[in-house]
C-alpha cells in the first residue's frame, strides 16, 4: 500500500462522511462506520481512496449524541433524530460550538491539502474512468428518480409478454427449486408448447397491451392537464378536435 493510499485512509477514519448522516443509513456509532452504509461513489467503485470531507460541526455533534440518543429512544427515526439533535445543537453554549467551529476549520485545511495530493496522484485513464462511471451514475439516479415519480403519480406499468405470462401460470412448480434451474425447464417447456397453448397466452398479452396503450395515453392527458408533459412520451398525442370543428370539415 502507498503512502498516499495509507494517508487516505488515515483522513477517512478521522474525518468521516457528511452525506451517511443526511441519508439516515448509518449506525451512528462512528464516521467511518456509518460511511460503510453509503452507496459507494465512482471513486470507491473504481477501488480508488478519495478523501472525504470532514463534518460540519453540527454534523459531528449528531454523531457524539447519537449513543445517548438511542439508549433513550431506540427505534427513532432519522427524521426525528434530527429534530432532536437541532434542539439540543441550540441548547450548547458558545464556547463549545466555537472550538468545534476552529477544530472543523483545522480539519477542513487538512482536507484541501490531502485532496489536492490525492487529484494530482490521478493518472490520465483514472480521471477519465471517474467522468464515465459519474454520468453514469447520473443517468442511472435520473431513471430511478423517474420510476419513483412514475409510480407515485400512478403510471400504468406495461404488461407482461406471453412468455412470462406462461411463467406466472406455472408459478406453483416453482418452490423450493434454483431459480436458474427452474428458469431454464421453463423455457424448454416454453418451446415445446403446441402452438395452440401459445395461442391462448398470445391472445391474453395482446389483450393486456390494448389495454395498457389505452390506459397510458389516458394517464398522458391527465399528466399534460396538470402541467407535467414532461412525463409524457416523445411522441405526442394526437389530440381530439372538437366536434364542431370536425363537422366543418
Amino acid at each position: 500500500m502507498s503512502s498516499f493510499t495509507q494517508i487516505c485512509r488515515l483522513s477517512n477514519f478521522f474525518v468521516g462522511n457528511y452525506k451517511c448522516i443526511l441519508t439516515g443509513r448509518t449506525n451512528w456509532l462512528t464516521p467511518v462506520q456509518a460511511c460503510n452504509y453509503t452507496r459507494k461513489s465512482a471513486e470507491e467503485k473504481l477501488g480508488l481512496e478519495k478523501p472525504k470531507r470532514p463534518l460540519t460541526p453540527f454534523f459531528k455533534f449528531m454523531t457524539q449524541m447519537r449513543p445517548a440518543l438511542l439508549a433513550k429512544n431506540p427505534g427513532i427515526s432519522s427524521k426525528e433524530a434530527i429534530s432532536w439533535t437541532s434542539k439540543h445543537w441550540q441548547q450548547l453554549d458558545l464556547e463549545t460550538k466555537n472550538q468545534m467551529a476552529k477544530e472543523y476549520e483545522k480539519d477542513l485545511e487538512d482536507y484541501k491539502k490531502i485532496k489536492a495530493m490525492y487529484e494530482s496522484s490521478l493518472t490520465d485513464k483514472q480521471k477519465e474512468d471517474i467522468k464515465r462511471l459519474k454520468e453514469e451514475m447520473a443517468v442511472a439516479r435520473e431513471k430511478r428518480k423517474l420510476k419513483a415519480e412514475y409510480k407515485e403519480l400512478g403510471r400504468p406499468k406495461k404488461p407482461m409478454s406471453s412468455y412470462f405470462l406462461y411463467i406466472q401460470s406455472r408459478k406453483d412448480s416453482f418452490k423450493g427449486k434454483d431459480i436458474k434451474q427452474y428458469q431454464e425447464e421453463a423455457k424448454k417447456d416454453w418451446l415445446k408448447l403446441s402452438d395452440a397453448d401459445k395461442a391462448k397466452f398470445d391472445k391474453q398479452a395482446t389483450e393486456l397491451m390494448a389495454k395498457y396503450k389505452k390506459d397510458l395515453e389516458a394517464w398522458e392527458v391527465k399528466m399534460i392537464s396538470m402541467g407535467r408533459a414532461d412525463l409524457v412520451r416523445s411522441k405526442p398525442l394526437r389530440e381530439k378536435k372538437p366536434k364542431a370543428e370536425a363537422k366543418k370539415q
